[in-house]
């Protein structure tokens, strides 16, 4: 009994609660996706379970009183090319060593709250305890400085830039170690 006591009061003194992402909240994660981006990088709710699907362990939601309001899809991967917008992910390779983060958005009236910091240390933690060496990700829409602040650097390929068109001007590859 005191344990639910204590696990109540938990979860009233901290309203925000990061935790495993369901495809249950597929419906809040689009509408998060469609508060934070323009219409041309929206993606298809097939394609991001898809991703969810393969690495449900390293997706998360984060909730305010039971309400998605942030949330970060992640998997693991194998090569230099960043996978493709709004595409199925290949089959899962095996052996992968690169950590690429997907997808972070946080709701606008939830900005300043430090959910994308927080989600993006749950997944440092599930990186490292699955000894993936690389983090790599895609910045667009002026996220690039947020993501330096976190440890990324830029990837200094030319041969990528062309996979990054469909992102729009404003973007960057960027990575670290992890």
């Amino acid at each position: 009994m005191d344990g639910l006591f204590l696990l109540s009061s938990y979860a009233v003194k901290d309203a925000i609660l990061i935790r495993p992402f369901s495809l249950a909240d597929i419906q809040s994660v689009m509408e998060i996706q469609s508060a934070c981006y323009p219409a041309n990088l929206l993606e298809e709710a097939e394609h991001l379970i898809a991703k969810h699907q393969q690495s449900p362990l390293s997706c998360w939601v984060a909730t305010e009183h039971q309400k998605a309001i942030a949330y970060l899809l992640t998997h693991p991967w194998s090569g230099d090319t960043p996978p493709a917008l709004n595409t199925p992910l290949p089959p899962k390779k095996p052996k992968s060593d690169i950590y690429f983060i997907h997808d972070l958005a946080v709701l606008p009236s939830a900005r300043g709250l430090g959910l994308a910091k927080r989600l993006f240390d749950t997944a440092i933690d599930w990186a490292k305890q699955e000894k993936l060496q690389k983090i790599r990700l895609i910045a667009i829409a002026g996220a690039a400085d947020f993501w330096i602040k976190q440890g990324l650097s830029p990837v200094n390929d030319k041969t990528l830039s062309h996979k990054l068109d469909d992102y729009g001007s404003d973007t960057h590859y960027l990575e670290a170690a992890i």
